[in-house]
């Protein structure tokens, strides 16, 4: 007798930007569920490069204290970003002469395949994760850089700014509004009709993305009411939990380790016990 795998043959809708949820659908099969892919990010290079010239200025000369990469999207647009301005060999010898911090193993991953040290990976892989891995250190005065989307939450940096830190975000992509009108439809759809069971919230970014699209086919009243009765809502982290929780939605599932794999078995426990 074949044993019943986690997710039952259920659909669970990933909210990861087009191209870089093939991993996750891969887990969700593996665990006998049915993704669902719906974007609700367009990953998009930023134009400007002149923060990021002087991000680099700065790391040559060693005065940047940290550096922290929250996200392999954040390291990749990062090096591309330098390769096109033919600076790539002056980021990797800036980036020796600073502290590196990795949110989460995947984003070591993507430093470490670059050739980039990773001195840190915080217990928790999200900002709070970050903030305790660094409470019993002093950062009065210290220089924070922080190279990631233009749309981050700015949580982080304003909490790093309140503890004495000099702090700044280098945008070295955007993260804007899928505009597929046919795929927001169908997605409207298949949540009415109760065909998709869960959608999995990877920030709070997606998450206000998600709501965006939505409201253009019902409002806000007749989403909330959809996905309490028909759709389970899983949070990575606590950060998408608040932002999901400002929208006035309802987190059903909270992992406790922040990571994808770890947010499907949570699941897989939260659909067991009902």
């Amino acid at each position: 007798m074949v044993q019943k795998t986690p997710l039952k043959g259920r659909v669970v809708a990933i909210t990861r930007p087009a191209g870089q949820a093939e991993e996750a659908g891969a887990l969700i099969r593996a665990k006998g569920g049915i993704p669902y892919y719906i974007p609700a990010i367009e990953i998009k290079p930023l134009n400007n490069p002149e923060n990021l010239k002087r991000f680099i200025a700065e790391l040559q000369e060693g005065t940047v204290d940290y550096v922290a990469l929250m996200s392999t999207n954040g390291v990749k647009h990062l090096f591309s970003a330098a390769k096109a301005l033919q600076q790539t060999d002056q980021l990797y010898l800036g980036l020796k002469k600073s502290f590196v911090i990795a949110v989460g193993p995947k984003t070591a991953e993507a430093l470490i395949e670059t050739g980039v040290h990773v001195d840190m990976i915080p217990q928790k892989y999200s900002s709070d994760g970050l903030l305790e891995a660094l409470s019993d250190t002093d950062i009065w005065g210290k220089k924070f850089r922080i190279p990631r989307t233009s749309n981050a939450s700015p949580i982080l940096a304003d909490t790093l700014r309140r503890l004495g830190a000099d702090v700044e975000e280098i945008y070295v992509y955007e993260s804007g509004l899928p505009i597929d009108e046919v795929l927001k439809t169908k997605f409207y759809e298949d949540l009415s009709s109760g065909y998709i069971n869960a959608i999995l919230f990877g920030s709070g970014l997606s998450a206000k993305n998600i709501f965006k699209m939505l409201t253009e086919k019902a409002s806000m009243e007749q989403l909330r009411q959809v996905l309490t009765e028909k759709v389970t809502i899983v949070a990575i982290g606590p950060t998408t939990a608040q932002a999901l929780k400002e929208l006035e939605i309802n987190v059903d599932v909270v992992p406790g380790d922040y990571l994808f794999d770890s947010a499907l078995d949570a699941l897989a426990q939260y659909w067991a016990k009902q």
